[in-house]
């Protein structure tokens, strides 16, 4: 249990970080594009889908960089858990009290929230992609017309 555990620990590190590193790329490569195409973006309808994609990238970024933050609760949510069980001569030698039973389950509430916030970060990211890839096909197309 111990060794996955430490496995477990990695991954979801892996997890909450990675969505945040690709936002910040997307942002970094949705200004270029800006920049290299500006004049016919600006004051078009691709204008609408430059906001709309920098608001989505950015979105999953603000998510990806609170995911740790909750992970960090849920995780002292469980260690207070286990300092309110009480110790007893028989077994078993440690019994859940009330408190550290809803310690454990905020733990648990905390931990499922911040999976829903991973996801809906790795959502954004997608959808601000789609939005990336309507405002490519837009200047595409206003470049091919006169």
């Amino acid at each position: 249990m111990s060794e996955h555990v430490g496995i477990v620990g990695s991954f979801s590190t892996a997890a909450m970080r990675s969505p945040g590193i690709a936002a910040a790329g997307a942002i970094a490569a949705l200004l270029g594009f800006f920049s290299a195409n500006y004049r016919a973006i600006a004051g078009s309808t691709g204008q609408e889908f430059f906001n709309q994609s920098l608001l989505l990238f950015g979105a999953s970024v603000v998510l990806t960089v609170l995911a740790p933050g909750l992970a960090y609760f849920s995780q002292l949510s469980f260690l207070w858990s286990l300092a309110k069980e009480v110790l007893h001569w028989e077994r078993p030698f440690v019994r859940p009290s009330r408190t550290s039973k809803l310690l454990n389950l905020v733990g648990i509430m905390i931990q499922l929230s911040t999976i829903g916030i991973v996801v809906t970060s790795i959502a954004l990211l997608l959808l601000g992609g789609w939005q990336f890839l309507l405002l490519a096909h837009f200047v595409s197309e206003k470049n091919i017309l006169p």
